[in-house]
C-alpha cells in the first residue's frame, strides 16, 4: 500500500521475514498524525520484525521518532527487531542524538544491509 498524504509518502509493504515501511518527506506531527493510524491497521498484529526505510526522509522531529517508539515496541512484543535503514542528514543526526543506533534498534546504512538482518 503506498500512500502520498500532503507531500509525505508513505507505503507499506508485507514481505514473509519483515515488513518494510517506507517514508518520504517530512515525518513530523502532521505525518505521523496520519502515518500512525493506517500503520496500526495495515500491520498485521503479529508482525515483529520491521524494517523502516528513511531514504526518502529530509526532516524528522520528535513526532516522527514516536512512531519509531510505536513500532519499536510492537517489534519486542512480537520478539522481533526494529532496523532502521538509509537515514541521512538531518534524520540521522536526530537518530543518533535519541539513542536509535544501539542495542534497542539496529540501524544501518542502506536497504542492502536492512534486508541481509532477515535473510533467510
Amino acid at each position: 500500500m503506498t500512500a502520498m498524504m500532503s507531500g509525505h509518502m508513505f507505503e507499506i509493504q508485507l514481505r514473509p521475514q519483515y515488513a518494510l515501511v517506507r517514508l518520504g518527506g517530512f515525518v513530523d506531527a502532521a505525518a505521523a498524525e496520519k502515518i500512525k493510524p493506517v500503520l496500526q491497521q495495515q500491520l498485521p498484529v503479529g508482525t515483529g520484525n520491521i524494517i523502516v526505510d528513511l531514504s526518502g526522509v529530509e526532516f524528522l522531529d520528535s513526532h516522527g521518532v514516536g512512531l519509531f517508539v510505536s513500532l519499536l515496541k510492537r517489534a519486542h512484543m512480537n520478539n522481533g527487531k526494529l532496523v532502521l535503514a538509509a537515514a541521512g542528514g538531518q534524520p540521522a543526526a536526530v537518530l543518533q542524538m535519541v539513542g536509535f543506533n544501539g542495542a534497542l534498534v539496529l540501524y544501518v546504512r542502506s536497504m542492502d544491509d536492512a534486508l541481509k538482518a532477515f535473510a533467510a
